[in-house]
């Protein structure tokens, strides 16, 4: 009887770590930089929206990194309608291009993520499609 307690306790705790486990591969991860990301990783980070200055968190795989000059930055500046007459807006010179989770393509202006994070899971759950923003 003592066995059986002692062995589904060891089960019990083996399973809670494992869960744990899991739970830190997916969503925790390494703590690093969007502006550090090459294509092919997924990130898990807090993007400031610029216009409403609310967070929203995605996760998401890098497809392409762009590096930005200034005449690339005052071309787009001049060019872009978006938000054209707004002189809070600024852009930057580190533009990355991903796809979230739910597949949609966004890019994202590397200095506005805050808690961005590399998970050590995500990639392969991502490639199955139950990687999921939270």
């Amino acid at each position: 009887m003592n066995n059986m307690i002692l062995f589904g306790g060891i089960l019990g705790g083996l399973f809670v770590v494992v869960v744990a486990g899991m739970a830190y591969g997916l969503y925790g991860g390494v703590p690093t930089a969007l502006v550090t990301a090459k294509p092919g990783q997924v990130y898990n980070f807090t993007y400031r929206q610029p216009l409403t200055g609310t967070p929203a968190r995605y996760m998401a795989r890098v497809l392409m990194v762009r590096q930005m000059t200034d005449k690339d930055i005052n071309h787009l500046n001049v060019k872009s309608q978006y938000r054209r007459y707004d002189p809070s807006f600024l852009r930057t010179a580190n533009l990355v291009t991903c796809q979230t989770a739910d597949g949609k393509l966004r890019s994202f202006y590397a200095e506005r993520t805050k808690n961005c994070r590399r998970p050590l899971l995500a990639t392969a759950l991502f490639k199955i499609g139950v990687a999921s923003a939270t």
